[in-house]
This record gives C-alpha cells, sequence and structure tokens, in this order.
C-alpha cells in the first residue's frame, strides 16, 4: 500500500507467514468442535449473561462468525498471493524452462505469456487488494478479539480491545518477519540483499510497533484502574494481584515494553543481526505470555501457573508445524520478487555517510 522500497527483500518472508492462515483456520475449527466452547463460562453456564449480550454470544453464533471471519481473511489472502508470486514464477519459468520448475507453479501462471505485462496487471490488482485485506484483517481480528478472546471472562469489556488485539498482531507479524528474515536469510542465499540498513529500518518498525503497544495498554488500564471502574476492574485485580499471575505481569510488561524499548534506541543493534534477533526472540516470548497472561486467568482458578509439560509440549508442537510450513514456502518460491518494480533502490535517492560529512567540512 505505501510502496516503500526499503522492505522489498522482506517480502517472501511475510508472504510464508500470510500463507499459514488457512491452517489457522483449520485449527480454530478444530478447537471448537472438540470441546473448546466449553472454556467459555457463557456457554457452560448461560444464566450468566442476558439481554443484548445472551443474543450475540450463542455457541453456533459465535464459532459461525469467527469461522466465517478468519476464512474471508484466508480466501483473500489467498487470492493476493496469487497476484504476488504470478509475474516472479513466470520470470523463472521463461528462465530456466517449465522442466525445471514445480509442475504446480503452471497452475499459478496459465495463461500468462509476456512477462512485463503481467508486472503491470498485477501491480495494479495488488494495488487493489491490498488495502482490502488489510481492512478485513483490522475488522475481523477486533472481532475475534471481542467473541473469542474477551468473552472467556463475560462481564467484562474493553472498548479498546479490538483496535489493542489487532495491532498488537501485526506487531508480532513484525517481530516473526525479523527473525524468520536473519535465520532463514543465508539458507536462501540472499544475505546480500538484506543490508544492515533493512534490519535498521524495520527495528524502527518493530519500535514504533512496541511504543504503540506500550501505550494502548496503559491508556486502557489507567482509566479502569483509578476511576475504579465496576465491571471491568476484576480482569486487572486478577492478573496484577492475584497469584500466580502477578510476576506473570511483571515479566510481560518488561519483555514486551522494557527491554525491547531501551535497547532498540541503539541504532547499532537494530543493525547487527545477532543483537537484533536477541531482542526479537525475547519480544516473540513476551507477546506469547501477553496473549497467555490476556486469555487464561479467565478459565484457570487454580494457584499454579499452568505451564507445564503439557501446554509447552503443544506450544512446540504448533511453533514446530509453524516453521515447517513456512521453511517448505520459501524453498519452493523464488527467494526475491525479482519482478517487483520496486525492488531497487530508487535512482533519485542519496545516500549521506558520517565519513563524507567529516570530509566536507
Amino acid at each position: 500500500m505505501t510502496l516503500a522500497r526499503w522492505s522489498r527483500p522482506l517480502r517472501r518472508f511475510a508472504e510464508s507467514m500470510a500463507s499459514f492462515t488457512p491452517v489457522l483456520v483449520v485449527f480454530w475449527l478444530v478447537f471448537y468442535l472438540t470441546g473448546g466452547l466449553n472454556l467459555y463460562e457463557w456457554y457452560t453456564h448461560p444464566d450468566v449473561i442476558w439481554g443484548h449480550k445472551a443474543m450475540w454470544l450463542q455457541g453456533p453464533f459465535m464459532v459461525g462468525r469467527v469461522v466465517l471471519g478468519l476464512s474471508v481473511v484466508a480466501l483473500t489472502t489467498l487470492v493476493f498471493l496469487r497476484s504476488s508470486l504470478r509475474p516472479d514464477l513466470l520470470a523463472a519459468t521463461k528462465a530456466l524452462g517449465e522442466s525445471a520448475v514445480p509442475s504446480w507453479w503452471q497452475n499459478i501462471t496459465a495463461g500468462a505469456t509476456d512477462v512485463q505485462a503481467e508486472v503491470d496487471e498485477r501491480h495494479t490488482k495488488l494495488q487493489g487488494i491490498s488495502p482490502i485485506l488489510g481492512a478485513l484483517y483490522a475488522i475481523v481480528l477486533s472481532f475475534f478479539a471481542f467473541d473469542a478472546i474477551m468473552s472467556l471472562a463475560p462481564h467484562w469489556y474493553a472498548n479498546m480491545f479490538g483496535g489493542w488485539f489487532f495491532m498488537s498482531g501485526m506487531w508480532s507479524s513484525m517481530v516473526w518477519i525479523g527473525i524468520l528474515a536473519i535465520t532463514f536469510g543465508g539458507w536462501m542465499g540472499i544475505e546480500k540483499y538484506l543490508k544492515p540498513s533493512v534490519f535498521h529500518d524495520h527495528g524502527k518498525l518493530v519500535f514504533g510497533f512496541t511504543m504503540f503497544w506500550g501505550y494502548t495498554t496503559y491508556a486502557q488500564i489507567l482509566p479502569i484502574w483509578y476511576g475504579n471502574m465496576t465491571e471491568e476492574i476484576g480482569f486487572l485485580m486478577v492478573r496484577f494481584n492475584l497469584e500466580p499471575w502477578t510476576y506473570l505481569s511483571r515479566v510481560v510488561g518488561a519483555m514486551c515494553f522494557l527491554i525491547p524499548f531501551i535497547t532498540l534506541l541503539s541504532r547499532g543493534i537494530k543493525k547487527m543481526k545477532g543483537g537484533f534477533l536477541i531482542v526479537l526472540s525475547i519480544l516473540a516470548t513476551g507477546i506469547w505470555l501477553e496473549r497467555f497472561l490476556v486469555a487464561v486467568p479467565s478459565f484457570w482458578m487454580e494457584e499454579s501457573l499452568p505451564l507445564g509439560p503439557v501446554e509447552l509440549g503443544i506450544t512446540a508442537g504448533f511453533f514446530g508445524l509453524f516453521l515447517f510450513w513456512v521453511s517448505r514456502y520459501l524453498s519452493a518460491v523464488p527467494a526475491l520478487a525479482v519482478t517487483d518494480p520496486y525492488m531497487n533502490p530508487h535512482p533519485d535517492d542519496v545516500h549521506v555517510h558520517g565519513a563524507d560529512l567529516v570530509a566536507h567540512h
């Protein structure tokens, strides 16, 4: 949407994560069909809610709109990916020959003959799809936050929660794009395109989202806590004042804001792959714990922290499936968007280095 040039070498990493969206829809459907609704108090004890909330929180209705919304996002994502890959696959097929490329490429390039014509057509189409996909993501994830997460505590609500949830989801995706680029860039043979300036710009974006997360989190806590709002304060009391959640709240605050805020102020850390990877890994872990902290206390009433072998094993299994899927995608398509008209620096770009300034003076 912004036609930014600096992020083009990271494009395939973002697409590989987007391709995982249909798998997430299947996971959510399986979760609901195998008893996931039993986690919701309003489902097991319908008398705890009434009025319009009781009309909205009906099991089949909630499952239907969540799965439908996520499916629409997934289908739109697949349309976007097909349009993004088509000119690159066509160019690679013409360069290597049909016998040297996977047969499924022909399903995407069918009917295409002229590379430049495809580049122009697909660029225009992507400019049209991108804002639609962005709007769908914001709307669907906001409703998902209200339906699937907030309703775990049926009497609690926060008007900012939907926006906070989908924006922190974008923040998480930025973190993982950086992790994938650093860890898989060498394996894909594109390290020379992943310059320090790329990670510096990406680090500034991650830093910006970190600041935004801190601001929106505080903006929700402040009026609820100091206003002592009757229906909202219980949600915070459980997480801030009761064990085992008190210390976890502090850990989340440190990993999601304090540590990345301090470290990402440094220009050097953002340019060093090793240092940047450490910060991104801390952020990824912190965001996972933050999601855990938001959801689990609403249905876990024991004094022990539910992070045992089962929970960690499920997380490890999901993480392994995610990495397997991403690596398969990255190995099956061209590593760079070679036909992207914005892949190369703008001819009018001027880069001034410190040494040049010293020499000038």
